[in-house]
């Protein structure tokens, strides 16, 4: 199948403490010749137990993907899709942007024709990118922004049902995109028309964005990030797609 490659935009531990109580006993010895002492008493100390004390653990901080592969597998890609795309993945690691809250970003691109000694790379069929940012305010403006700026250029826009995020769909003529907020980090899911009919498009990219961003209940909001060890940002790296 020959795919069109119009020009693509790039967007407690639980721990109880148990206190036993002491037990005693008190009695008194007779004296030979005595009279008989009164048989001895013994009593006994209430037993206490403190209630369990449960602690929460600090959610670990999000560590944004080394590679495409931590983000999204090539299967998980070609089945979302229903169709295997052609070429490489490319990896791209962002640069912070403190201005709007930002503190880290990845972008991958898939189906990437690799570049030849007369053209360079194409533009990715499919795009996905994953933002940190310093709280969920930060993140949840990023979400409208994507939305307005839609409805100016003439895109459609639509509320997205990714389980567990706030999303919506951005429906314009270069491309599909679906952007998700999960607590302090958005999730944007792009994919170039002619690929798929406008239904399995938003099948594609709801399932897709479900897979980026893996269970709700991760890290919380406010949590920061760094770029993964030992790669610098805007570090670009390409691996075959297929």
């Amino acid at each position: 199948m020959t795919v069109r490659r119009p020009p693509h935009r790039v967007g407690g531990a639980l721990s109880s403490l148990g206190l036993v109580g002491l037990l005693g006993t008190a009695g008194c010895a007779g004296f030979a010749g005595a009279a008989p002492d009164p048989a001895p008493t013994t009593s006994t100390a209430p037993t206490t137990s403190a209630a369990p004390v449960a602690t929460t653990a600090a959610a670990p901080a999000f560590q944004l993907p080394a590679t495409c592969a931590d983000l999204l597998t090539v299967s998980e890609v070609n089945e979302a899709l229903g169709v295997r795309l052609p070429g490489t993945s490319t990896y791209l690691l962002g640069q912070a942007e403190p201005g709007v809250g930002r503190t880290g970003r990845v972008t991958c691109g898939y189906g990437v024709t690799p570049a030849t000694g007369t053209a360079g790379a194409s533009d990715p069929l499919l795009q996905v990118t994953v933002a940190t940012y310093t709280d969920t305010a930060s993140a949840a403006a990023r979400l409208e922004l994507a939305a307005e700026s839609g409805r100016a250029a003439g895109a459609v826009v639509e509320d997205a049902v990714v389980p567990g995020t706030d999303a919506v769909l951005v429906a314009g003529p270069a491309d599909t995109t679906l952007v998700a907020v999960v607590a302090a980090r958005t999730y944007v899911v792009t994919l170039v028309p002619g690929l798929l009919d406008a239904p399995g498009t938003r099948t594609a990219l709801t399932a897709l964005a479900v897979a980026a961003a893996g269970p709700a209940a991760e890290p919380a909001a406010g949590t920061t990030t760094s770029p993964p060890t030992g790669r610098p940002a805007g570090t670009s790296t390409s691996a075959p797609t297929g």
